[in-house]
């Protein structure tokens, strides 16, 4: 029975093992995992596109993942709508790898919530074959959201190395919540700064025109360091309470304000003269406030 059109495979998807994510992050794939991947997929209502690396947003999808499928501790599948130029490429050798993409269990975009769901097949080793018309994917759900693996470039983790991968996040975590107490990060953004600079790998420099470098993770977190505090904790003195005299505010100096105004400390003079003209004048205290505003312009 010959293959449908564009049908390609079946290829190894991915396999039983604990690998770091390409944040460093150690991730434990049991074969119950991809069986839940494989059983939960839907192929018409949610399929996973083929694509080149892992793109976050959106990229052009050169095929489809049919129903994947595990067979001695291996996820593989078969694909469908593949592009020919990238079908051709594939079979010349040109990408080496193959990755994918989960959805995590708590993914607002997760199809299948409470399970890893499989969000893109990635294709490592070369640039993108030239495809006219060939339109983007736009994926749902952000860095946080999703995680990369590969069991190429990410193999398997001895003890040591998951423990040195643990101490260097609570390290970056440390780091941010000194960060946050200095009023540098805000609270709300605490998950977000602590994702993106766990996206910066290891291997990641920034270069100046110096010619000197540093480590990308540790430039980022230097950089808020430096950054003004956007906000301040602690308790702050006010000055004196205006409606600590029988719910009669008062203004500096002891001025008094009829019921139903209320002054700012720092109008005191204002007020005391306000309140002069009203008793000078023998009229009220808002008419005598617009005379004497108006005398100020």
């Amino acid at each position: 029975m010959q293959p449908a059109p564009g049908s390609f495979g079946p290829i190894e998807v991915f396999r039983v093992g604990t690998f770091s994510d390409m944040a460093g992050t150690p991730q434990t794939i049991k074969r119950e995992t991809l069986a839940s991947i494989a059983a939960t997929y839907d192929p018409e209502a949610n399929p996973a596109p083929v694509v080149i690396g892992h793109p976050e947003t959106d990229a052009p999808a050169f095929g489809w993942v049919d129903r994947p499928f595990v067979e001695n501790d291996v996820l593989k599948a078969n694909l469908r709508d593949v592009v020919p130029e990238f079908a051709d490429a594939v079979k010349a050798g040109r990408y080496k790898r193959v990755s994918i993409s989960l959805f995590t269990p708590g993914s607002t975009a997760n199809p299948t919530p409470g399970d890893f769901h499989l969000r893109h097949v990635g294709f490592l080793g070369a640039t993108a074959p030239a495809v006219p018309g060939l339109k983007p994917v736009k994926f749902a759900g952000g860095a946080g959201q999703s995680i990369a693996l590969s069991q190429n470039f990410a193999a398997p983790l001895s003890p040591e190395a998951r423990e040195l991968a643990q101490l260097r996040r609570e390290a970056v975590e440390r780091k941010v919540e000194d960060l946050i107490s200095q009023g540098r990060v805000l609270p709300a953004f605490k998950d977000e700064v602590l994702s993106f600079a766990a996206h910066l790998g290891s291997s990641d420099t920034v270069s100046f025109s110096d010619g000197s470098e540093k480590p990308a993770r540790e430039w980022f977190l230097d950089y808020l360091a430096k950054q003004p505090s956007v906000v301040s904790f602690g308790e702050f003195d006010l000055g004196p309470d205006p409606f600590a005299h029988g719910g009669v505010p008062r203004a500096a100096g002891g001025v008094e304000v009829p019921a139903g105004y209320t002054i700012d400390p720092r109008g005191s003079d204002l007020a005391a003269r306000a309140t002069e003209v009203s008793r000078a004048k023998g009229i009220s205290f808002a008419d005598a406030l617009d005379l004497v505003q108006g005398q100020v312009r």
